[in-house]
């Protein structure tokens, strides 16, 4: 779906990569019925399949290849008649974006690999395997540096060609300036500093900083700032908005892999460990009745600088009609991290039984989501955009000597 945003820019720019934003709009449509088999059929087992239903799955199935069937059928027969005369150098912002969208694809074609090869291999061979995270950290993020490189760069590159001498010199106060403040941030954080959690640093601010730069020249000619804000066009804003949500997204994915810790051991009453800058304290564990279950609920009190900041709660229900045991994690987020506690089985019966307790402490989880917010922002603000609006004109219509109006 980016890479076809992104395609379909160029494509009403310069009338050029009509073809290649035909066929990813089929893919993109053909994956999305797809995702949908994947989650309402019962074929993917997953904590995201829901209400699975093998009848509907079918019905989807079949619809799914009707229209990659048809779709391609028609792509291969008329596409040429798409093909246009439009050129553009190898340094051109038609370039960058077509890369980005390749870039792009694979990426999504490692994920979908990684997706569907443990139900293929199941369905020849009758193994079982499972595709986790060590796989797409492997294949994933080093497609997508690449394109949050390019991403910053874009804008600056001009449609059809572009001098690489103008492009270097407008991109290196922001490349200076993204090091240094990369460098300087990656050893005031608190924890060891590692040249991940620097390189994440480093793609966050040369994004940051390529959009300050841009807002400035967008302004550089303007004597009444208010005015010149308000005439810009709402794409414009929708564009600074998703490159700033990535900028939130990366440095909460970076971060979060490298400083996160967590701890799973058995605690008495009164026991405490240490987690980052927090000590958690086993205050201990009774038994309470809900709605429909019953449940153990722990008391852990947080101490940060020996002063308690707050106590969480972690349960472990059982649900009266099936049994079925859940446990219910105590978490509490703010901007900066993210604590979770969960509470684990006993060993022993008494009231000093040791109970297994589960600590996480996850820095920068909120600006993951953060960065998903503002990214669909960009979204919204650039359906405002008048260039994306029909207008509809009234004409006036004469009807048996009377004038009206129609849209």
């Amino acid at each position: 779906g980016t890479a076809l945003i992104h395609s379909l820019a160029v494509t009403e720019k310069r009338h050029a990569l009509r073809n290649w934003t035909l066929l990813l709009a089929i893919i993109s449509f053909s994956l999305s019925l797809l995702g949908t088999f994947l989650v309402r059929s019962g074929v993917l087992t997953s904590v995201h399949a829901f209400a699975a239903d093998p009848t509907r799955g079918i019905f989807i199935l079949i619809f799914l290849g009707l229209v990659v069937g048809i779709s391609f059928t028609l792509f291969a027969i008329r596409s040429w008649q798409l093909r246009t005369t439009t050129t553009f150098s190898l340094v051109s912002r038609e370039m960058a974006l077509m890369t980005n969208s390749v870039f792009l694809l694979i990426a999504m074609v490692t994920i979908l690999l990684g997706t569907l090869y443990p139900l293929i291999l199941e369905a020849l061979t009758g193994d079982k395997i499972s595709v986790g995270a060590p796989y797409f950290s492997r294949v994933f993020i080093p497609l997508m540096v690449p394109v949050v490189f390019l991403m910053a760069v874009g804008p600056f590159i001009r449609w059809r060609d572009q001098a690489m001498k103008d492009l270097v010199t407008r991109l290196t106060k922001p490349a200076v300036v993204t090091v240094v403040v990369a460098t300087l941030l990656v050893f005031i954080l608190p924890g060891k500093a590692t040249g991940v959690a620097w390189f994440g640093l480093l793609l966050a601010f040369w994004v940051l900083s390529t959009c300050i730069v841009l807002i400035k020249h967008r302004l550089r000619n303007s004597n009444n700032v208010w005015q010149s804000l308000t005439q810009i066009p709402f794409g414009w804003y929708g564009m600074i908005a998703a490159h700033l949500g990535l900028v939130f997204v990366v440095v909460g994915i970076a971060l979060s892999s490298v400083y996160s810790q967590e701890l799973d051991v058995y605690l008495t009453p009164g026991e405490n460990r240490t987690l980052g800058e927090y000590r958690f304290e086993f205050v201990g564990v009774e038994r309470k009745a809900g709605p429909n279950y019953s449940a153990d609920v722990g008391t852990v009190d947080v101490y940060q600088n020996e002063q308690q900041i707050m106590t969480l709660y972690p349960e472990k229900r059982i649900y009266n009609v099936r049994q079925n045991i859940m446990t219910e994690a105590a978490i509490h987020s703010n901007l900066l991290r993210d604590l979770y506690v969960s509470l684990g089985e006993a060993r022993g019966n008494t009231d000093t039984a040791a109970w297994s307790v589960r600590l996480y402490y996850k820095p920068f989880i909120l600006w993951i989501w953060l960065g998903g917010f503002v990214m669909v922002l960009g979204g919204l603000l650039a359906l405002f955009d008048r260039r994306y609006r029909m207008e509809v004109k009234q004409k006036s219509l004469s009807v048996g000597g009377e004038y009206v109006t129609a849209n």
